[in-house]
């Protein structure tokens, strides 16, 4: 009779094992069990976010040996008689299931963690933020000072090396490569709209995912990116582009600053704000940059001290390789957009924007063609000076909806 117990037990175990792989596959993956409507209505009804994903995995990690899993502990009631028990263990946690492994580490707080997954751990737990790039922090990215407007051939752009030279700061954690930065491909890609035909009905969104990032103090006062976005919107106006300004702040909970899930909140009422107003095509994530105190990213815009700005992409690749677990479909369309910009800039405001800075990971730019982040000025700007910056801001993406390119041929 206890055999046969012990023997069901066993199947029981088996059975919940496998119904837990299943339910985790399907929470970590980024693909979906086709495009069933039982998928669709469930993720409606029961909404997961990051957070609730992390009590509910603190819950489990510390659970889970003795209940659902409970050959993960049986070694230690076995002693030093077990010897496969301990293997089978470190081979489910590190080749299996390695993902346990990193929530132990990140949920217990090892000090560590980010050095030891930083290339491999899914983008919940690290897409946070960018106060970790020290490199930007100290060279600004500064374009070569021309005084004057600047164009340049498609024979220039369609080389790599110049390119990547003249135009953009790669992060020291990935690599852009020549299919990414096919310079003929991208500054000839059409990105325009029939801004005649949109009417009232919002084009571009503006968004904040770090809302709580603010401006050197100004006659007692402390603006922030929010009034920027604000400007933003004032100036997009002026020709005729409707817009939708979020205000929601990502960065904090409960009142206080919190970026671990900043990214994960602000894709999710990206997405709710795309499928409610189908009409957007453009995606302005705005920023406020961290530099180093002794720099003072300003120029001059119609006689006005205006911040200096940076385009900001994600490629989706670590050194170690893609992320397919990241992927963005519109990756191309992104680096286009920006670098269309930034030659539209070159020739009408030179000075005006930084190089364009790559990063390994997505920003939510996969979710539109004509998405970008913008980096408006730094902690040392203030808000006057960041907000003269969206009157050339406005201009360059009219005349880049507008059609007009900014290369010769």
């Amino acid at each position: 009779m206890e055999q046969s117990f012990g023997r069901i037990g066993r199947l029981v175990e088996i059975a919940l094992l496998f119904v837990f792989v299943v339910l985790w596959l399907m929470l970590v993956s980024d693909s979906r069990p086709g495009q069933g409507n039982l998928w669709e209505e469930l993720r409606e009804r029961i909404p997961l976010r990051a957070e609730m994903i992390r009590d509910a995995g603190i819950t489990f990690i510390r659970s889970a040996e003795n209940e659902l899993t409970p050959v993960l502990s049986y070694e230690k009631y076995l002693g030093e008689d077990s010897l496969f028990l301990p293997l089978f263990r470190y081979a489910l946690q590190t080749e299996m299931f390695p993902v346990q492994q990193y929530s132990v580490d990140y949920w217990e707080g090892n000090d560590a963690f980010l050095s030891l997954y930083s290339d491999r751990v899914p983008e919940y737990f690290t897409e946070s933020d960018d106060e970790s790039v020290e490199k930007k922090k100290k060279d600004p990215g500064t374009m070569e000072t021309t005084g004057e407007g600047q164009s340049y051939t498609v024979k220039e752009l369609s080389d790599y090396d110049f390119l990547l030279k003249n135009f953009y700061i790669v992060d020291g954690t990935t690599t852009m490569t020549r299919e990414d930065l096919n310079g003929e491909k991208l500054v000839t890609k059409d990105l325009s709209l029939p801004l005649e035909e949109s009417g009232e009905e919002p084009l571009v969104l503006i968004y904040h995912t770090h809302g709580s990032e603010t401006y050197r103090e100004e006659k007692g006062k402390t603006g922030d990116v929010l009034d920027v976005g604000k400007a933003l919107k004032k100036e997009l106006a002026s020709y005729g582009i409707a817009s939708i300004h979020d205000t929601s702040i990502y960065d904090q909970v409960n009142g206080e600053l919190d970026r671990n899930a900043a990214y994960d909140y602000a894709g999710d009422s990206v997405e709710a704000a795309l499928k409610k107003n189908p009409s957007i095509q453009v995606v302005l994530d705005l920023h406020r940059d961290s530099v180093e105190d002794s720099i003072h990213l300003v120029t001059k815009v119609d006689g006005k001290d205006t911040a200096q700005i940076m385009f900001f992409n994600g490629v989706s690749r670590l050194k170690s390789g893609e992320l397919t677990y990241l992927n963005n479909p519109n990756k191309s369309d992104n680096l286009a957009f920006s670098l269309q910009m930034q030659l539209l800039a070159a020739k009408y405001y030179p000075d005006f924007t930084r190089k364009i800075y790559i990063k390994g990971y997505r920003y939510n730019l996969h979710l539109a063609k004509r998405a970008v982040l913008i980096e408006v000025g730094a902690q040392n700007n203030t808000v006057s000076e960041a907000k003269n910056a969206m009157k050339p801001l406005a201009e360059v993406l009219y005349r880049l909806l507008s059609g007009e390119k900014a290369y010769e041929k």
